[in-house]
C-alpha cells in the first residue's frame, strides 16, 4: 500500500526503488516521497501513469514538463489543474491536452476556452465539454451543433439565446 509511506522513515522516502514500487501500485504515494524524488522525472512519470492526480505532488519544475503533464492528463483530465500556468496558457499544448482528455478544458487558460479549434477538439471527445467553453462558444451555433451531434445532452450547456431560438432548435 503506497500510503504506508506516510509512516516510513525519511531514508525510505528517499529510496528510489521503494518509491518506484509504491507509485506503480498507487500513484498518489508520490505525496510521501522525498522532495528529491518528487522532482525525479522517472518517478513522477511512473506515478502519473498510474494515477494522473499524482501530478499534484510533483515538484513545481516537473509540472512544467509537457511529457509528464500530458501523461497525467491522459490518465485523469482534471490533473491539468496542477500543470504549470505556462502550459495551461500554451495554445498548442492545450489543444493536445483536450484531444487527449476533454476534462483538460476545465483548467485551460480562460482565453483558450474561447478558442474555436480547442473547444471543437474537446467536444469531439465529450459534448459536456461545452459547459466549460467560453460564453461566446456556448452561443455559437456551429459549436453547439457539433456538441449536440456528439450527444444531445450537449444542448444543456448551450446559451439561453440558442435554446430559445426556434429556427436553431428545429
Amino acid at each position: 500500500d503506497g500510503y504506508a509511506l506516510e509512516f516510513a522513515s525519511e531514508e525510505l522516502r528517499d529510496d528510489f526503488d521503494v518509491i518506484m514500487t509504491a507509485v506503480q501500485q498507487d500513484g498518489r504515494a508520490l505525496e510521501f516521497a522525498s522532495d528529491g524524488l518528487q522532482a525525479d522525472p522517472l518517478v513522477v512519470l511512473a506515478a502519473v501513469g498510474e494515477d494522473g492526480h499524482a501530478l499534484e505532488f510533483a515538484a513545481i519544475e516537473i509540472r512544467e514538463n509537457p511529457e509528464i503533464v500530458l501523461a497525467a492528463v491522459r490518465r485523469r483530465g482534471i490533473s491539468f489543474q496542477y500543470a504549470a500556468m505556462a502550459l495551461r496558457r500554451d495554445r498548442e499544448f492545450v489543444l493536445a491536452a483536450v484531444q487527449t482528455n476533454w476534462d483538460a478544458l476545465v483548467y485551460a487558460a480562460k482565453d483558450l476556452r474561447g478558442d474555436r479549434e480547442i473547444v471543437l477538439a474537446a467536444i469531439s471527445n465529450r459534448a459536456r465539454a461545452l459547459e466549460y467553453a467560453s460564453k461566446e462558444m456556448r452561443a455559437d451555433p456551429e459549436i453547439v451543433l457539433a456538441a449536440v451531434r456528439r450527444d444531445v445532452d450537449g444542448l444543456r450547456h448551450a446559451s439561453q439565446h440558442l435554446r430559445r431560438d426556434r429556427a436553431f432548435m428545429l
